[in-house]
């Protein structure tokens, strides 16, 4: 692991591989471990750049004033690449990441060469119904502590009501270890959880949607076909509509977790379309 100092504090990020650079957007309550399945497909010949966002899963809180608004995590995304001096990147979205990746694309669209958007929030579908409570709860004080108080069964992890909806192969132990540790014992971590949850909204999404008719550079929409209560395979249909260079790619045997349930054929559907859609960029 890796840190890297930005405005909004310190962020925690994984750097493997050369080449072209991709860099990849994990889910709430979850980190860039998600990706640890992809990655070593994909770092033979690019470079997988993986951060840890303040979403929930993440080490290290940032700043007590760090806006964590879907506006403000693009933001921090942007800081985040001009430390790294990174540009002309392939960006990867995933679940609450897709959402985030929307807004980035909106806002600062010369930044990105190729998007991809995997099983994520879009248009009225931020956050989707099975997690709506989330938005109610994290106005009551205590509840994200009673929330991390729950988490410590690790059983009930992947239940319907926590992670059990998003794989088919994620379990109790993977889920405790690699995503929610932190939020369990950290308070920091939990203060960085309600502030980003406080921020989702359709309206950001839908407004997002509208503005990325105009996008112009080519995008890829990976989507697992078991994903039937989150995100289900009409929503990834709509998402692909929305750019004026798409390709869908439906992912069988898998959840909202593509690069958890079937990592393999994630990295060679993402590989195939990078150097089919634009062989020339470097």
């Amino acid at each position: 692991m890796k840190t890297v100092a930005i405005e909004a504090g310190t962020m925690r990020y994984r750097d493997e591989g050369r080449g072209r650079t991709i860099l990849f957007l994990h889910g709430a309550l979850s980190n860039g471990h998600t990706w640890r399945k992809v990655v070593p497909h994909l770092s033979g010949e690019f470079r997988c750049i993986v951060p840890d966002l303040p979403l929930g899963g993440h080490a290290i809180p940032l700043a007590r004033q760090a806006d964590l608004s879907p506006y403000g995590v693009a933001l921090i995304l942007k800081q985040f690449i001009e430390a790294l001096k990174l540009d002309n990147i392939v960006l990867v979205g995933n679940d609450t990441g897709g959402a985030y990746a929307q807004v980035f694309a909106t806002i600062y669209p010369d930044r990105i060469s190729h998007l991809v958007l995997c099983n994520t929030d879009a248009f009225e579908v931020f956050p989707p119904k099975a997690f709506a409570s989330l938005e109610t709860g994290v106005h009551i004080p205590g509840f994200t502590w009673l929330m991390a108080q729950l988490f410590r069964c690790k059983a009930l992890l992947t239940t319907p009501i926590v992670l059990g909806l998003l794989s088919h192969r994620l379990t109790k132990h993977e889920a405790s270890s690699l995503y929610i540790s932190s939020f369990i014992r950290q308070r920091g971590i939990r203060a960085d959880f309600r502030k980003v949850v406080k921020g989702w909204s359709p309206r950001i999404t839908l407004q997002a949607a509208e503005q990325l008719r105009s996008f112009r550079q080519p995008a890829l929409v990976l989507w697992g076909a078991d994903d039937d209560k989150l995100f289900p395979q009409q929503l990834g249909l709509r998402v692909n509509a929305i750019f004026q260079q798409s390709t869908f790619k439906l992912i069988q045997n898998s959840r909202t977790y593509v690069q958890e349930d079937q990592p393999e054929a994630f990295a060679v559907e993402l590989a195939h379309w990078l150097n089919s859609a634009s062989p020339d960029i470097s």
